[in-house]
């Protein structure tokens, strides 16, 4: 009797393992950083490990992304803080798909990612050829019920993706697509405080091989861009990012032997004072065993040297 019960746990758990849906995936990477600012030279190693687990049953999926940073700040000198950042659970009720939980938005040029916050919520459904997306969070603002929701539409107008996003202090318009082998895209932030809009446009093609981009940020008076995407960490510059300044660059990629490599110039047109000038060199090849090893050169050319910064950062990534 004894063997029959334990052979019925085992069938029982034996099921469940067979229907359960579970994937893990992940990625890590090692940096090392040499950095010269002002003549002054700083040489540091950095990990990064991400582990997503994500389980399915149905139309309902729940998710969590465990994170170990050495860079980040922690109690015990030395040890790496390990942190549950991104975790939601997301169902479908009808043709409706709804999301709850902790998670981030995406990088743009103009703006870098949105913060966490708990008790997040988000309902998308397409209609119509349509995307409609209702977005809120903790803790709306004070004296304003709905002080943190958000409602986006987005689909094709002849062709071309357009975006429209409504919120409580500004409006965002997105329109990309391509034109007679251009590819664009348009970004726009209407912000409800005067002086506060931020503009980002960006052009690319191939030419005899080579690929080409034009991008631009513009921001007024009163905005400042703080992105981290095609001019990398607009907060990490050396000289920091104030408000009004402007960016502006070209860059170049292709492939030689078996490497990619891209090289971007471009300026911080800073409102009222000197522009600052920026060289990016980026060389990145795959290599055996599935990683891949990346080399970024950024001189950063300030007025005077006291502000000037040289870094170079070999990346070494895997992704499963």
């Amino acid at each position: 009797m004894k063997k029959q019960i334990i052979a019925a746990a085992v069938a029982a758990t034996l099921t469940s393992v067979a229907f359960a849906d579970i994937s893990i995936t992940g990625s890590m990477k090692a940096n090392y950083k040499q950095t010269e600012t002002a003549g002054v030279n700083d040489n540091n190693v950095t990990t990064e490990a991400d582990l997503v687990v994500t389980g399915k049953t149905g139309d309902t999926e729940v998710r969590f992304e465990i994170n170990s940073d050495s860079s980040d700040s922690s109690a015990t000198a030395g040890a790496d803080n390990l942190d549950i950042e991104d975790q939601w659970m997301a169902t479908k009720i009808g043709d409706a798909r709804i999301q709850v939980g902790t998670w981030n938005g995406s990088d743009s040029i103009l703006s870098a990612d949105s913060a966490r916050s708990t008790g997040k919520w988000m309902v998308d459904q397409t209609i119509s050829g349509v995307a409609l997306k209702i977005e809120g969070s903790n803790p709306e603002n004070a004296g304003s019920h709905n002080g943190n929701v958000t409602v986006q539409a987005a689909g094709k107008v002849m062709g071309q993706n357009v975006t429209v996003k409504v919120e409580n202090a500004q409006n965002q318009y997105k329109l990309s697509g391509e034109y007679a082998g251009v590819n664009y895209a348009y970004h726009t932030v209407a912000a409800d405080a005067a002086n506060s809009d931020k503009t980002s446009v960006q052009l690319g093609t191939t030419i005899a091989g080579i690929g080409v981009e034009y991008v631009s940020a513009e921001a007024d008076s009163s905005a400042t861009i703080t992105g981290d995407s095609w001019f990398g960490d607009a907060l990490g510059f050396n000289t920091a990012m104030t408000a009004g300044d402007d960016l502006q660059g070209i860059g170049l990629s292709t492939s030689i032997a078996g490497n990619k490599v891209t090289g971007k110039i471009f300026t911080n047109e800073v409102a009222g004072s000197t522009d600052i000038d920026f060289q990016k060199l980026i060389v990145t090849r795959p290599l055996a065993g599935g990683t891949t090893l990346e080399v970024v050169y950024t001189d950063e050319d300030a007025a005077g040297s006291s502000n000037d910064k040289t870094t170079v950062d070999v990346e070494l990534a895997v992704k499963f």
